[in-house]
């Protein structure tokens, strides 16, 4: 990565701007332009108070009464629960006093998912490709195959069906895995605007955060599409162990982008001793990030 430079900064507050001006496009039936806007701006006024935030994937042994609980000012929790979807009334009720989004992994495939078939295996359907080592059952996939992108779309609406107030976007640095495409990235970025509008036109004030790939801000219209952005192990490589100078800097560069074009920048830690939690915390702060410290899991709340 390269530390971003001031003309890049100015066309992508331009290009932001353009994308925030345009957005009223997406327009549910019978709303106005005006009061699209307004929906969106409290959205997204909501979203910038946000001071802390959790991650919980698994382990849902009190359903969402825990999230319930939370003094987070925003949850991200797995749509699909232990094995069956929220009802909507258990969203709502988890989400009185706070954002709660739904989690949802766009550049891979995972076979625990009710979207996966029982006759799949790599290159069948032509999308699905080889099964991740890091993670068994998860597959890489062509996530620019139209195909592909209707199964996720289809998740989409089903968790906007559920009454989440936004999403969080997972695997969105997959364009790292295809260094021989020359338009990863671009058509990730692509990818993502295509969920973005797509969920905008049924509600206008839903809300998008991405994981990773903080470099992805550069390619055009990105910055319009997205709300907030979440870094994985800034500080601390799962678990308890410090990041390499390096890699700060290089997430740092990029940061400053995010802000001044008025994204709230997330960070997800994985540390688990005292010291490097309470350090954690401290650092991002002073870095002005938005953290959260916690197992590599995710299978539970603080």
């Amino acid at each position: 990565m390269t530390a971003p430079s001031r003309r890049l900064l100015s066309g992508l507050l331009a290009a932001a701007l353009m994308g925030c001006q345009v957005q009223p496009e997406g327009a549910e039936a019978g709303t106005t332009p005006g009061s699209v806007r307004s929906t969106r701006a409290a959205a997204l006024q909501e979203l910038a108070v946000v001071q802390s935030w959790s991650i919980q994937l698994t382990n849902y042994t009190a359903g969402l009464k825990e999230v319930g609980a939370s003094k987070a000012g925003l949850v991200v929790v797995e749509p699909e629960g232990d094995g069956e979807r929220w009802t909507p009334a258990e969203v709502a009720a988890a989400a009185q006093g706070r954002l709660l989004f739904g989690y949802l992994s766009v550049g891979q495939a995972e076979n625990y998912r009710s979207y996966w078939q029982s006759g799949w295996r790599p290159g069948t359907p032509a999308w699905l490709q080889t099964e991740d080592p890091d993670w068994p059952g998860d597959y890489r996939v062509a996530y620019w195959d139209p195909a592909w992108q209707a199964i996720m779309l289809r998740q989409l609406d089903a968790l906007q069906d559920q009454g989440f107030e936004g999403v969080f976007l997972d695997l969105v640095d997959a364009y790292e895995l295809f260094p021989q495409r020359a338009t990863a990235r671009q058509d990730m970025a692509r990818w993502v605007c295509t969920l973005a509008e797509h969920a905008r036109r049924r509600n206008p004030g839903f809300l998008l955060m991405t994981q990773n790939a903080m470099d992805i801000i550069e390619e055009p219209g990105y910055a319009a599409c997205v709300d907030a952005t979440n870094q994985e192990e800034t500080y601390y490589y799962a678990t308890d162990v410090p990041v390499d100078q390096q890699r700060y800097r290089d997430l740092m560069h990029w940061d400053p982008v995010w802000r001044a074009l008025g994204k709230p920048t997330f960070t997800l830690e994985y540390a688990t001793q005292p010291a490097h939690v309470e350090r954690a915390y401290a650092q991002a702060r002073a870095d002005r990030l938005i953290p959260y410290v916690t197992v590599r899991a995710l299978d539970r709340l603080p």
